[in-house]
């Protein structure tokens, strides 16, 4: 009997036991579905101190420095062509050749002609001569009366006429003479030369080819000088174009040399405008060196043009100005179920977005947000007050901000310890009057505290797209928060 009742008290002490380790486990795993998920934590970055460069970004095309299209001002057959693509020729060194035998031919015409005009004068020479000679003897033969004065009338009249002759045969070899100097010009035209020392770029023309020259002069050569510089044409987009002048630099790279930077100046900057697909451009030249020939015309250049460049200042990642946190509260309007959720932080006044920025990053709860709207109402009939008294527009602007300010005041009686903690430090946000002579506005950044995130407001510069440069309570290696954190638990209160 002893024997048999031993065993079932044990049995019975391991159920129990496991049934209540069981039951221990189940509540924990209840107690652990229950609780609160852990909040996510805030991305942050660091403030830092340093270099801050403020670039425009555009595209462009390798150009070489100086291009000359080489073109013949006659027609006539291709006879020969001494060089080829790439070749690196003089100036004056024959690059091709015409058929110039319809030249030599006008030539020898031209020559004939030369010479059978010197004939004629020397024909109308002597009769010239012989004209005078023919008049001294009547002018003689009249003075002891042999002539009457008729005849020496018709002797003189025909000196005349021989003197006009041979000017007139004199011009006339003149003329053929210019034309013959046309002529010979033309022929040593049927030799193409190169103007520059450079590298032929384009060879539009084969052997045996009829060149045309009747209206423009057909384009044969391109030559471009050496490539130890080369020249980068930038299209600059219109929003851009403001602040880019003669003497930035520019950095770019080219797709055949990914990995390396190349630098340039700039040089121009046209103000003729480019249109294409509605949307306006300029066009931007920059010069580079182009050591070891690498650049080659035609080749795509992701340009950066240097705006300016400011070292040593304190600068925060631009995330940072763009975050603020999330709203913990939004009232409902009084309406049936179903009816859509409305911001009612409605601007206190024309212009007084800065207010509502404050205003909005202060989490107020139902209760706040109808003080702020009865607030709102007040300061809308006291500006528009202010606006219609005649004052001047200074004037009317200080009587917006007394008012604004005694808004905040009233809202701030309503506002819990925190909220006024922060209402203090973002309070200056609401009454930015725009850029200061350096160009710096109103900005806010939060960094981590021991009770949430805390404002801090700075005065905020130029950026490189990524970093942006403040002025403020800040220091270099302290953390400001990106992003992330809880977000914004929506709960409708209807009124």
């Amino acid at each position: 009997m002893t024997s048999t009742t031993r065993p079932n008290w044990r049995r019975r002490a391991l159920v129990l036991l496991g049934g209540l380790v069981l039951l221990a486990l189940l509540g924990f795993g209840f107690r652990s579905c229950r609780s609160e998920p852990e909040a996510p934590p805030y991305r942050t970055g660091q403030v830092e101190s340093g270099a801050l460069v403020q670039t425009v970004s555009a595209s462009g095309v390798i150009e070489a420095l100086v291009t000359v299209e080489v073109g013949s001002q006659i027609s006539g057959q291709i006879q020969a062509i001494m060089v080829d693509f790439n070749d690196r020729v003089k100036a004056g060194q024959v690059l091709a050749e015409l058929d110039p035998q319809t030249y030599q031919s006008r030539l020898r015409l031209g020559q004939a002609d030369v010479a059978a005009g010197e004939a004629a004068v020397k024909q109308a020479d002597a009769q010239a001569q012989q004209a005078r000679q023919e008049l001294a003897r009547r002018k003689s033969l009249a003075a002891q009366g042999y002539y009457s004065p008729a005849a020496l009338e018709a002797a003189e009249a025909q000196a005349r006429t021989s003197a006009a002759a041979l000017e007139a045969a004199r011009a006339r070899v003149q003329q053929s003479r210019a034309s013959l100097r046309t002529t010979e010009v033309d022929l040593s035209r049927t030799r193409i030369v190169s103007p520059i020392d450079g590298v032929v770029v384009l060879r539009a023309i084969e052997p045996g080819q009829t060149v045309a020259a009747s209206f423009q002069a057909p384009v044969l050569f391109r030559i471009a000088r050496d490539f130890d510089r080369v020249k980068v044409k930038i299209s600059v987009d219109e929003a851009d174009i403001g602040g880019v002048k003669e003497g930035q630099v520019v950095t770019f790279s080219v797709d055949a040399f990914p990995d390396q930077m190349f630098e340039g100046i700039v040089t121009q900057v046209r103000k003729q405008p480019v249109t294409e697909q509605n949307v306006v451009a300029y066009t931007v030249m920059a010069e580079a060196a182009n050591t070891g020939g690498r650049l080659l015309p035609g080749m795509t250049a992701n340009a950066d043009i240097v705006i300016q460049r400011r070292d040593g200042v304190l600068k925060v990642p631009v995330a940072a100005l763009r975050w603020a946190p999330p709203a913990q509260v939004q009232a409902a309007p009084r309406g049936p179920p179903g009816t859509p959720i409305r911001n009612d932080s409605g601007p206190a006044h024309p212009g007084s977005v800065p207010v509502q920025k404050v205003v909005g990053q202060l989490g107020l709860d139902p209760k706040q947000k109808k003080a702020w709207s009865d607030i709102q109402a007040d300061l809308r009939v006291q500006a528009t007050a202010a606006a219609g008294a005649g004052a001047d527009r200074e004037a009317g602007r200080r009587a917006v901000a007394v008012a604004v300010d005694r808004g905040l005041g009233r809202l701030e009686a309503t506002l819990t310890p925190a909220q006024k903690a922060r209402l203090k430090v973002l309070r200056p946000l609401a009454f930015d009057v725009g850029p200061d002579p350096d160009g710096f506005v109103a900005g806010v950044v939060y960094r981590p505290g021991p009770e949430g995130p805390e404002p801090v407001v700075l005065r905020v510069g130029p950026s490189d797209g990524s970093m942006t440069e403040v002025r403020g309570a800040l220091k270099a290696g302290e953390a400001v928060i990106l992003g992330g954190g809880p977000k914004a638990r929506m709960r409708v209160v209807v009124n």
